[in-house]
Formats: structure tokens, C-alpha cells, sequence
């Protein structure tokens, strides 16, 4: 009867280790959305994965578990049917605009671009002169932001004008003394055409500056000038010229009879005639 009373205990131990599989005690980690209940020492299994809890997507989430916060997809994003304006744009500062959203009923507000620039008319920022380029801007005229900016050259009749104002005018008896000392300075002559040597375009003059009593020109200078195209007018004999140009110091040349004779020089840019 002992015997028989330790075997049946051995034997239900038997029946409840071959019932429960390891023998362990389990530890168990509830199941999750992915996952069944699971054994953390021998990993078995009770049950099923609980699956997902889905929260359907909203204007800023995307649809999200409310488990384990695992998303799917993108947001729905807002959307506002008609915005008003709170305050316009203008070209220097943003404006802003508000609206309500037909899907969650919240009143979004939000930047609005700035607005486009107003260009004025070209002006100048830098004078250009005989010997440098200017720089001229275009400017925003609301908000005075420049807007282009670009180098330009004066026009040839503007080179002209402001050649012509820089000449001065010397007596014939201080270019005819001290040569040197008004060498390459800008100067203007008015006077009477005494001869004229042509060579295609370059054209050399003799010419009387100073004009005496009774309407006599005297005082001559040698002129050397280049036509700005060959359809340009002749200067003859006896015409009446106003020239802009350099001095070049003394010019000494023959003459017809064989004697040599030394004049002031004058190289001329612009050469008119008088009426």
C-alpha cells in the first residue's frame, strides 16, 4: 500500500509536465496589436494578436492605431473653400489671411506671398563721363528696392556736349610762347579756314584764330582732324569753323617757297561750320 501510495503523486506530476509542455512557469506578455500572449522564458504562445485599433485619418494625423501608434497613409490635410484677407500683401512685408477648415471646423490663418515689385524708370546712380561708364538702377517705386541694375556709356552726342564743355579757350599768343605748358589740354578755336590738304578721311587745316580789325582773321595754327564718316561734309577755304580738340604742341612744316615754319598744333575732335 506505500508503494502504491508514492506512485500516484509521481504519476500526476507526469500528467502536468506533459500537459503543460516545458514545465516552466510561464511569465507571460500580453498580447499586442502584432503579437499573440506570449511566454517571456519559453516564448510559447496563448491566443491571437489583438490587431490594430484604427483611428481614421484627421486634417493633421494620418490614420493611426490608438494601440500601439503605428500610421498608415497621410494626413487628410485642411481644406478651406474661401479665404479672407486680413491684411493685403505688400512688395516689403507679408500679409495674412484666415480661413475655416470644411473638414474639422478649425480657423486657420497663414502668410500670404509677398506682392510683386512696381519697377519706375531707369535712373542714374553713377554719372558716366568721357573716360568711365556709369551705372544706372531700376528701383521699386513703392518700396525703393533696386530692382535691376546695369552699366551704360554716354551717347555720342552726349560725349560731344560734355567734350565741348571741358574745352576752354586760349589766345594764340599764350599757345604760341609756352606750347609745353598747354600741351594736350582740351581747348575750342573759332576761325577762318586758310587751307585745306585732304588724305581720304584725315583732313589737315591751316587756320587763322584771331580775328583783327575789319573782319581779318589772324594768328595760324596747324589742325589735324579725322572725319567721322566719309559722308561727312568738306571744310573749304575761307569757311568759318569752331573746333573742339586737343593742343599738340608746335607743328613745323615747309612751305611753298621752301622755308620751313613752326605753328601751334591743334588735334580736333568736333569741327562745325558756321553759317
Amino acid at each position: 500500500m506505500k508503494k502504491m501510495a508514492l506512485l500516484i503523486p509521481i504519476l500526476l506530476m507526469s500528467f502536468t509536465v506533459a500537459a503543460t509542455g516545458c514545465g516552466c512557469e510561464h511569465e507571460w506578455q500580453e498580447a499586442s496589436c502584432t503579437e499573440p500572449k506570449t511566454c517571456t522564458l519559453c516564448e510559447e504562445t496563448e491566443g491571437e494578436a489583438l490587431g490594430h485599433e484604427w483611428e481614421e485619418a484627421l486634417c493633421e494625423t494620418p490614420k493611426t492605431c490608438a494601440r500601439c501608434g503605428l500610421t498608415e497613409g497621410t494626413a487628410l490635410g485642411h481644406n478651406v473653400a474661401e479665404w479672407s484677407v486680413d491684411a493685403a500683401s505688400t512688395c516689403s512685408k507679408k500679409g495674412q489671411r484666415s480661413g475655416v477648415c470644411s473638414n474639422c471646423g478649425q480657423t486657420l490663418t497663414e502668410e500670404t506671398d509677398l506682392a510683386e515689385h512696381t519697377p519706375g524708370d531707369w535712373e542714374v546712380k553713377t554719372k558716366a563721363d568721357l573716360e568711365t561708364a556709369g551705372i544706372r538702377v531700376k528701383k521699386c517705386t513703392v518700396c525703393g528696392a533696386e530692382l535691376e541694375t546695369e552699366s551704360y556709356e554716354l551717347s555720342d552726342k552726349e560725349k560731344r556736349e560734355a567734350f565741348q564743355k571741358e574745352c576752354k579757350s586760349y589766345s594764340y599768343d599764350k599757345i604760341a610762347r609756352d606750347p609745353d605748358q598747354y600741351f594736350g589740354k582740351k581747348a575750342v578755336f573759332k576761325g577762318e579756314v586758310i587751307q585745306v590738304m585732304e588724305s581720304g578721311n584725315t583732313v589737315a587745316l591751316r587756320v587763322n584764330i584771331t580775328k583783327g580789325k575789319y573782319g581779318i582773321w589772324d594768328d595760324t595754327i596747324y589742325v589735324q582732324y579725322t572725319k567721322a564718316s566719309s559722308g561727312e561734309s568738306r571744310i573749304l577755304e575761307d569757311d568759318i569753323v569752331t573746333m573742339y580738340g586737343y593742343l599738340s604742341g608746335m607743328k613745323t612744316y615747309e612751305t611753298v617757297m621752301g622755308s620751313t615754319l613752326t605753328i601751334p598744333a591743334f588735334e580736333a575732335l568736333y569741327i562745325s561750320v558756321n553759317a
